[in-house]
Order: structure tokens, then C-alpha cells, then sequence
């Protein structure tokens, strides 16, 4: 056992190692800034027993992404705090994301369901995928998957894959495409010319001044490992979540099947409070818990990708390529609208962030951003920081729809799709309109 793992960490940092070489040395990759955990992936998939057979794949990178994200899901909500002007200010940026993910989750089990008549050997709820895959990528996936297809024979986990991959695609080529063009028409606000970036942003070694740490300690060294002592709080979280979640479902049935999914993220919502509460809260390190769920991330991406099922992707390759090219369309037309229709500050490097983040991941959306913002100045952390703050619980309802759909409920995950995209709409247009009014007011007043 002991032995068996520690091959599947070779392994695991062998493909790691050759996706960044690959990476490093050819221009493709660099250009369209495809992460080296996605290249490590496809390339343990062909050197693997499904094409060549040069290597041997574990099996447990099949159930690798399930665990590795329990962690990752455990790190959302850690360490985050917000104001109320931050709110007001970002707020934009959330009813974006929100009206996306609604939409997503509506369309993508309709279209699925549509589909379904064409290739009925499909899964049932596999439509949920396409919220899973874009707005989440990769790491999402294993969430939806492990809910309607448990055991693995129907492929749903390699569906979403494939269709994470095709997302991060579109993320980034057509991304990178706007972002130049955007450029061009004096659209950034920090960037007017792309021809000034550092060669170190698409490969080679970081230049001194660019190396920024990635955590502090919040305890002696002496005492215990920083790193170890962040992944100790992350696993205390988890715990107490099962606990509670665990004593819920014993008073309430229903509640017990509530997948384990969503521990860790139950139990950062309950304990960070209670942290800040008793001034406990100065020993969590959010960089070095950004740290462990990046690094748990490409544990997601690489396992999941090398494990792809590809007798299943070449029975349905063509439904996976409509929905996502209708999903991803969509979300690339209405993204670009709302953010210059409403205008606000900085609104074409949240746009891209959003794009980036609805079909992709967040470091897709960093990745568009960083072309037009080389210098981080502008205010996406805090707009991201404020979408997860108001928006966490999205993390809730993708285990929550594919229970609803697995036991044959699909009306109430239209309803809170489109929930998702009317309510927000509304009051963005109450929010910004009034802002607008009173901005004009202002004017009137100073021209008078």
C-alpha cells in the first residue's frame, strides 16, 4: 500500500516535470497559455496503457481528483473577509459570475436532455456537466461525476474532463483575442501596448524581482511546520464539517445524503467566524492556503486527465463538442455586453476575468488578465474575493442538482438556474441604474 503510493507520486511529479518542459519549449503552448497540468495529463493519458503502454497508469488516479478536492473545496471560504463597500463596489463582478452559473446550469441540463433523444447511451443529468466544466474546470468535475455515475461505468467523469479541456481552449484562444483586440481599442486600463510583457510570463524562470513568497509563517518554525500546521486547520475544518453535516443527517434523513463533498466547505463557513470570534484567526495564512489548493488543483487536473476513459469520449465526442461550443458561445457574447453596458471602472479586466472563470477556471481569467494587467494593479483580487464571499454557496448546488436529478427532479434545477439569472439582472439594474442617475446628477449639478 505504503509502496503504492509513493509510485503514484513519482509518477504524478514525473508527468508534472515533462508537461512544464513541454511547456517551456514549445511556442503553441506558451502562446495560448495551456497550464503544464493539462499537458502532463494528455500526455500520461497517450504514454499510458489506453494508447501506447509505455507506462502504467495508476488506478487510483481515477479517484485521486475526488479526495484532492474535498481539500481544495476546504480552502474556499478560509480566510476570507469583505466589507460592505467592497460589496457595492465589486458587485458587478458577482452578478456576472451569477448569471453565468445560472445559466449554465439551466441551459446545460436542457441542451443535455435535448441530446439525450440523438444518444441515449449518454447519462442521465450529464447536461449539469457544463456548469461543472466551465465554471469550475477540471476541478468541479469529479463533483457532478461522483454523483451521477458513482461507479464509474458510464464514464461521466472522462465527459467532463473532455469538455473542461475544451472550455480551458475556449477560455483562452478567443480570450487572448479580445484581450489584444480590447488593447488595441484602448479598452485597459493599466495596458495600451501587449508588445511590452516579460518573456518570463509564457516561460523560463521568474526574473528576482517578480518572485513573490508564496505564504508566511503564522507560527515558529521551531513549533511546527507552516505548511503543515495550514494543512492541519484545513484538515480540523473538514472534520468538523462531517461532524456536523454527520449530526444534521440524523435528525434529518434527508440530510444524509448529503454528499462529502461539501464537508470541508460547510466546516470553513462554521469555524473561520467562530476564528475571528475568540482572535484565533491570525493563525491561518490565506496565501499559503491559496498555496495548497493550487497545488490541489493540478493534483485534480493531471490524475483526471491521464485517467481519461477514451472509449467513451469517441462514443460521444460530438453531443460533448455542441454543448460546449453552444454554452461557451453564449457565455463569451453575454460577458462582453454586461460588463460594457454597465460600465463601471476597470470593466474590460473584469470582464476577461469572468470570461476566463466561466468557461475555464480562475487561472484562465488570471492568465487573460495578466495580459492586460502585467503589473497586478488592478482591483480583481478584491472582486474575486468579494464573488466568493456572496457567492460561496454555488459550491452547494452543483451536488444538490445532480441529487435532484439522479433521483428524476429536474424542475427545480431549472428553477434555480434561472433564479440564478433573473434575480441578479434585476438588481443589478437597480443598483448600477441608480448609481448612473445619481452620477448624472452630480454632472448637472457641477455644470450648473
Amino acid at each position: 500500500m505504503v509502496e503504492e503510493i509513493f509510485d503514484t507520486l513519482m509518477i504524478f511529479g514525473m508527468l508534472l516535470i515533462a508537461g512544464v518542459a513541454i511547456r517551456e519549449t514549445v511556442p503553441f503552448f506558451q502562446r495560448f497559455l495551456i497550464p503544464s497540468s493539462v499537458i502532463a495529463g494528455f500526455l500520461g493519458l497517450i504514454l499510458g496503457q489506453q494508447v501506447l503502454g509505455w507506462i502504467t497508469i495508476p488506478e487510483s488516479f481515477e479517484s485521486i481528483p475526488i479526495y484532492a478536492m474535498y481539500i481544495l473545496m476546504t480552502c474556499v471560504p478560509l480566510g476570507i473577509t469583505v466589507t460592505g463597500k467592497k460589496i457595492v463596489q465589486h458587485m458587478d463582478f458577482a452578478f456576472g459570475n451569477m448569471v453565468m452559473y445560472g445559466f449554465q446550469l439551466a441551459f446545460g441540463v436542457l441542451i443535455g436532455i435535448i441530446l439525450l433523444r440523438f444518444w441515449p447511451g449518454l447519462p442521465d443529468g450529464w447536461g449539469l456537466m457544463a456548469v461543472a466544466a466551465f465554471f469550475g474546470s477540471h476541478g468541479s468535475v469529479p463533483i457532478v461525476s461522483s454523483v451521477i455515475d458513482p461507479t464509474g461505468e458510464l464514464g461521466a467523469q472522462s465527459m467532463g474532463m473532455v469538455m473542461a479541456t475544451l472550455g480551458v481552449l475556449i477560455a483562452i484562444i478567443p480570450g487572448i483575442i479580445l484581450a489584444n483586440y480590447g488593447i488595441r481599442r484602448g479598452w485597459g486600463t493599466f495596458t495600451k501596448d501587449i508588445k511590452n510583457k516579460d518573456k518570463s510570463f509564457f516561460r523560463g524562470i521568474l526574473p528576482e524581482k517578480d518572485r513573490k513568497p508564496i505564504g508566511r509563517l503564522t507560527v515558529n518554525p521551531s513549533n511546527v511546520t507552516s505548511l503543515a500546521f495550514q494543512l492541519g486547520i484545513l484538515a480540523v475544518s473538514f472534520k468538523f464539517g462531517e461532524l456536523v453535516l454527520s449530526s444534521i443527517g440524523a435528525l434529518i434523513p434527508f440530510m444524509g445524503n448529503i454528499p462529502s463533498m461539501i464537508y470541508g466547505i460547510v466546516g470553513s463557513l462554521i469555524l473561520w467566524p467562530l476564528m475571528k470570534m475568540v482572535k484565533f484567526d491570525g493563525y491561518v495564512d490565506k496565501p499559503t492556503i491559496n498555496e495548497i489548493s493550487n497545488f490541489s488543483l493540478e493534483i485534480i487536473i493531471l490524475t483526471a486527465c491521464a485517467s481519461i476513459q477514451l472509449s467513451i469520449i469517441s462514443k460521444f465526442f460530438m453531443p460533448l463538442l455542441i454543448l460546449t461550443i453552444i454554452i461557451c458561445g453564449i457565455t463569451f457574447i453575454f460577458i462582453h455586453l454586461w460588463y460594457r453596458k454597465i460600465n463601471n471602472p476597470e470593466w474590460f479586466e473584469k470582464s476577461l476575468m469572468n470570461y476566463g472563470m466561466a468557461t475555464g477556471s480562475n487561472p484562465q481569467g488570471l492568465s487573460l488578465v495578466r495580459i492586460v494587467d502585467p503589473n497586478n494593479e488592478s482591483s480583481i483580487y478584491e472582486a474575486l474575493g468579494v464573488y466568493n464571499a456572496v457567492f460561496f454557496w454555488n459550491k452547494l448546488l452543483l451536488p444538490l442538482a445532480a441529487s435532484l436529478i439522479l433521483v428524476g427532479t429536474v424542475v427545480p434545477v431549472y428553477l434555480i438556474g434561472i433564479g440564478l439569472m433573473v434575480v441578479p439582472l434585476v438588481l443589478a439594474f437597480l443598483l448600477f441604474r441608480k448609481k448612473k442617475v445619481s452620477g448624472s446628477s452630480n454632472s448637472s449639478r457641477k455644470s450648473g
